[in-house]
């Protein structure tokens, strides 16, 4: 399956002055999954990759918003059907939660899960209680909006043109002034409210903190714009974008510093992983 050349001018020198990452952060969705023979799985050349990275002793984590339940399976099948080896060490899942590899299982990080348990339903209960007809009254101006209120967030699709999209949001924005630690992330249509302490940003760093893996080891790899607060820098110099990952997903790997790929989805995802460990998968960078 390899090599894959990227073509492009200087990534040679940059691989020669960057430290090498020790642990991979993968997103699923858009990043590493392939969905054209079902169930899904990941992608076979990605499956390749984490197993050859695995053997050289470069560890992976995922980090989706899917729950841990769905990510499980997928990990199962990839295993079982696709010849994945390199089990994660970690599944940070939902935004906000961590389970632990424990030899064939997980388990729950349960400090961090209890905590943001908590903070969760405690401020869904306070949008519900305080400020819920506002945000109504908002969604009935939107046409292309609908609202569903969990225990632990509150989910908005709105499948109107991408700038509506957004002038949703700000007026969403505006109206959760009035509750503290409220924070929104989006994922394409859907956008969610949950508390500041979660997303995949702080999630990662949560999870370097407990396994005192310092964030310069760590190199993060996502598409989509609930990736970013892991993306941009803040958590770990080393970022990673697949070439069609959504404009402002691009933007702020570029403004980091990170690898943007020239490839789509998981094969610019391996060519991101080619660029951080050219030894171990193989490939020749051009210089052109």
């Amino acid at each position: 399956m390899f090599p894959i050349e990227i073509p492009t001018r200087l990534r040679q020198d940059q691989r020669m002055t960057a430290q090498r990452p020790e642990l991979v952060c993968l997103d699923f969705d858009g990043t590493i999954m392939r969905y054209d023979q079902p169930p899904d799985h990941f992608h076979p050349d990605v499956i390749d990759a984490l197993n050859r990275l695995q053997e050289a002793n470069i560890q992976w984590i995922s980090n989706s918003g899917r729950d841990f339940v769905s990510q499980l399976d997928i990990i199962g099948h990839s295993r079982d059907a696709y010849g994945l080896t390199a089990m994660p060490l970690a599944i940070l899942h939902s935004e906000s939660y961590i389970h632990l590899r424990a030899e064939d299982s997980y388990s729950g990080l349960d400090h961090w899960n209890e905590g943001m348990k908590a903070d969760l339903e405690s401020l869904q209960v306070r949008l519900v209680d305080e400020i819920k007809h506002d945000i109504e009254e908002l969604v009935g101006r939107h046409e292309s909006a609908q609202s569903i209120y969990y225990e632990q967030a509150a989910v908005f699709t709105h499948r109107g043109h991408e700038d509506e999209r957004h002038r949703f949001i700000t007026e969403l924005h505006a109206v959760l002034e009035a509750i503290d630690g409220a924070h929104v992330i989006q994922n394409g249509e859907f956008i969610a409210v949950i508390h500041q302490r979660a997303g995949k940003g702080n999630l990662l760093r949560a999870y370097l903190e407990y396994s005192e893996i310092s964030p310069s080891a760590v190199l993060a790899i996502g598409d989509h714009d609930n990736d970013i607060t892991m993306l941009d820098g803040r958590v770990t110099p080393h970022v990673a974008c697949p070439g069609n990952a959504f404009p402002p997903v691009r933007e702020v790997v570029r403004q980091a510093g990170g690898y943007l790929a020239e490839a789509h989805g998981p094969s610019g995802t391996v060519e991101a992983l080619q660029f951080y460990f050219p030894d171990i998968l193989k490939t020749e960078f051009q210089t052109v």
